[in-house]
């Protein structure tokens, strides 16, 4: 839909910056020189030499990777819980900053949820937990929790709501706990292969809950267990939903390469940011690259969302100004080719390839916003994909609809390039920094 040019200018942007005159980086891993991290005055060498002197050695004989994939694993974690039998796939957590308690909720692939918690001994600084197997028998994986005590507020007649905990299901079902004792407070009918689920950040009485499956989106009210809206019009399985900070609308994003608005009121859609269309597929037969991850309240106004794709790519939207902010091209398509060059110098099939397989390369897994408690950090983004790479963004220098600043670029360096994937990001609530999972395991900042 093209933009009216009209419309406000919701972001402000600068002068747009060459970003020829970008230089990306690798992150030194050096989690201890937390100055080194948050200088953002530093400066920085961006002769080809320099450059140069960062990038792996592509020459370097095969025995020096081997021995650093066979050094043993520093488990570097406070508490450790080996409840499950099976991969874990979801986990979600609060900490009560009055009780010195953190409350973590974890499901697998083992059909199983759990409620953990820690708590701290502020005389001896000791900690202690505990572990509550979920009762409700599922006959699927756990695919999504969500707490909503971040969000309770007292009813019109000063009753505090419930502590709450939604555990998402496979199988179809939307469980709710009490947060506090992990006993069972209702069982929610509702789509099938549920995706996500998230609280309304206004009172935390309102739940959100996507499927994977019919692409449907259902909103319910948990004090009277009622359903009051279902949002039908993705034309595939909903892979990432949320409310928006103000809770006046409903954003999610699905397989159709779609982003959409939603009234939480009428359930009617107040846009479709289609932004797989130029990309086609679909009329051979063949699927079109789709939307992966979400992640709102961006920006100084709260109003941009960002949007992670299948085809390499993050789109940043504003929700209300229904405009395309940045294209931000996370995957590097002529490193890429350049390495499939190399490659075939070495053996020419090494470059055949499946369409399935070069999707997922390029996937886009994790997105979210600088939280704006962070000076001077509005603008800023990240970007994880399949290729194991972190990427930060300065989208105060984005022209509309074009790309932004790259301002960073982080690496792992333990691991062979691309051999471990990134799953999920966040970002410290007050610092700049960003804590990331990996398809091996590990969690890196």
């Amino acid at each position: 839909m093209a933009a009216n040019p009209n419309d406000e200018d919701f972001d402000e942007a600068p002068a747009f910056i060459d970003m020829n005159s970008a230089v990306e980086v690798d992150a030194p891993d050096n989690t201890n020189n937390t100055n080194d991290m948050m200088d953002d005055e530093a400066m920085m060498d961006d002769s080809n030499e320099a450059i140069a002197s960062k990038l792996p050695n592509s020459n370097a004989p095969p025995q020096s990777q081997s021995s650093s994939q066979s050094q043993p694993v520093i488990d570097q974690s406070k508490a450790t819980f080996t409840s499950h039998t099976d991969a874990v796939y979801a986990v979600a957590s609060h900490y009560d900053a009055s009780s010195h308690t953190l409350s973590i909720a974890s499901g697998g692939g083992d059909d199983r949820a759990y409620l953990h918690h820690i708590s701290t001994n502020t005389a001896t600084n000791q900690l202690s937990q505990t572990t509550t197997p979920l009762s409700h028998p599922h006959t699927d994986s756990i695919s999504c929790l969500a707490f909503n005590a971040p969000y309770i507020t007292t009813d019109v007649s000063g009753k505090v709501q419930k502590n709450l905990l939604a555990v998402g299901c496979y199988d179809g079902a939307i469980v709710l706990y009490d947060a506090t004792n992990g006993s069972l407070v209702q069982v929610l009918e509702g789509p099938s292969d549920v995706e996500w689920t998230c609280f309304h950040p206004k009172g935390g009485t309102v739940l959100l809950a996507g499927s994977i499956a019919d692409g449907t989106i259902w909103m319910y009210h948990t004090p009277s267990k009622s359903c009051l809206q279902v949002f039908v019009g993705h034309e595939g399985g909903v892979t990432a939903g949320a409310f928006t900070p103000d809770g006046k609308l409903v954003a999610s994003v699905g397989q159709d390469g779609t982003c959409r608005v939603w009234a939480p009121k009428t359930g009617m859609s107040k846009h479709v940011f289609r932004l797989m269309e130029s990309m086609g597929g679909g009329e051979d037969g063949s699927p079109r690259p789709g939307l992966t991850c979400l992640a709102v309240g961006g920006g100084t106004d709260g109003k941009l969302a960002i949007c992670g794709g299948e085809d390499g790519k993050a789109y940043v939207v504003h929700i209300s100004g229904k405009k395309l902010v940045a294209t931000l091209p996370h995957f590097e398509e002529q490193q890429q080719q350049s390495n499939n060059g190399n490659n075939n110098n070495d053996n020419a099939n090494d470059n055949a390839m499946d369409d399935d397989t070069e999707t997922e390369a390029r996937s886009i897994e994790a997105v979210g916003f600088c939280p704006g408690a962070i000076p001077g950090t509005a603008h800023w983004c990240a970007t994880g994909g399949v290729d194991g790479v972190l990427k930060i963004w300065n989208l105060n220098t984005a022209t509309s609809g074009g790309t932004a600043q790259l301002r960073q670029r982080c690496v792992r360096e333990d691991v062979p390039s691309q051999s471990a994937g990134i799953t999920r990001l966040t970002w410290h609530a007050s610092l700049p920094m960003v804590i990331c999972s990996y398809t091996d395991g590990v969690v890196g900042v």
